[in-house]
């Protein structure tokens, strides 16, 4: 039976977080991951509206998702935690969300800028714990708090799960989300990663309608964009990261599965014209996409953030990734280029 999950709550607009009020229960841990949220005064805040109604507030704070992980989940056991609030970067919010699977405890988010960054930790990969929070605070007065390659990177990754979301699912629900996301991101992205307010708040809403749409895509473990984010972030790079700089050429590969989605965007976002021929108009969109990247400062290849090529050579032996499809990701589209 078609179906998509939501969060119970979505509290979006400016200076937000002051109209957060937690559920009240005996004990919550707030994690958080991030500098900014912590200097700005954002962390304090959420913790000191949470106090107001929680018996006992717990605050674990730790720059490394892992290492945020293991404090946590320590504390979260030991206290038989009944809430987690998640503040910061997008792999902060996996962390509570893994934590939330775990526990099976309610999950509140409350991102910075992107919202989903498929970490995969060392017991539990992304898709094993992967599931709505129950809460979810869109601030847009934190997203202008980022640094413009938080904004590019978030940006874009999202754009990548909008893209998988519709090469891999036929629930039109879904698919008119991950539509809606990707061409907000497309249109907003680069005034955002220059510091247009109104469009980093558009590009906040934009993200998470992608990243909704990306957890209620079914099978998408085995995705084309999924196996080779994996492969280039078994190197240590962020998962999101790598999809942030593949997607075009993931386009390119699915380009005839996904030529009447990506038309769509192309004709949305105005990029392609009512007589330009569906294929030309996506190789327009592709085209853009790179574009668009070269202005957000997002490297053409993989090899842009110093992967050595012998590594990659004698890791590419043993994967089912295709191996025409990683070397585009690894070297660089020779399309590309010529932009």
């Amino acid at each position: 039976m078609p179906e998509i999950n939501f969060p119970e709550k979505i509290i979006f607009g400016k200076d937000t977080v002051n109209d957060f009020h937690p559920e009240g229960c005996e004990h919550a841990i707030i994690i958080c991951d991030s500098d900014i949220m912590v200097n700005r005064g954002f962390l304090d805040l959420i913790k000191n509206k949470s106090t107001k109604i929680i018996s006992h507030v717990s605050t674990v704070v730790n720059n490394n998702v892992y290492g945020l992980y293991s404090q946590a989940s320590e504390k979260f056991f030991e206290k038989e935690a009944e809430l987690i609030i998640s503040v910061g970067s997008a792999a902060a919010i996996d962390c509570g969300m893994l934590l939330s699977h775990e526990g099976k405890t309610k999950f509140t988010a409350i991102p910075c800028c992107g919202a989903c960054a498929m970490t995969d930790f060392e017991h539990s990969g992304y898709y094993d714990y992967r599931h709505s929070p129950d809460t979810v605070v869109l601030d847009s007065s934190i997203i202008r708090c980022m640094p413009s390659g938080t904004v590019a990177f978030d940006g874009m990754a999202c754009f990548a799960y909008a893209v998988d979301t519709l090469n891999n699912t036929d629930n039109i629900i879904t698919k008119d989300l991950a539509v809606a996301g990707a061409v907000g991101i497309l249109k907003n992205i680069v005034p955002a990663y220059r510091g247009n307010i109104d469009a980093l708040e558009k590009l906040l809403y934009a993200m998470y309608f992608a990243v909704v749409a990306h957890r209620n895509g079914a099978d998408l473990e085995s995705s084309v964009l999924s196996r080779a984010s994996k492969f280039f972030a078994d190197f240590g790079y962020p998962r999101s990261s790598v999809c942030a700089l593949i997607i075009p050429t993931i386009m390119e590969n699915e380009e005839l599965h996904l030529k009447n989605s990506l038309y769509e965007i192309a004709m949305k976002t105005g990029t392609a014209h009512i007589d330009d021929y569906p294929d030309f108009a996506v190789s327009k969109l592709i085209d853009e996409v790179r574009k668009i990247q070269a202005v957000l400062g997002i490297p053409r290849a993989v090899s842009g953030f110093g992967l050595n090529e012998n590594e990659y050579r004698n890791k590419k032996s043993s994967t089912n990734v295709p191996d025409d499809l990683l070397d585009l990701c690894y070297y660089g589209s020779f399309r590309f280029m010529k932009l």
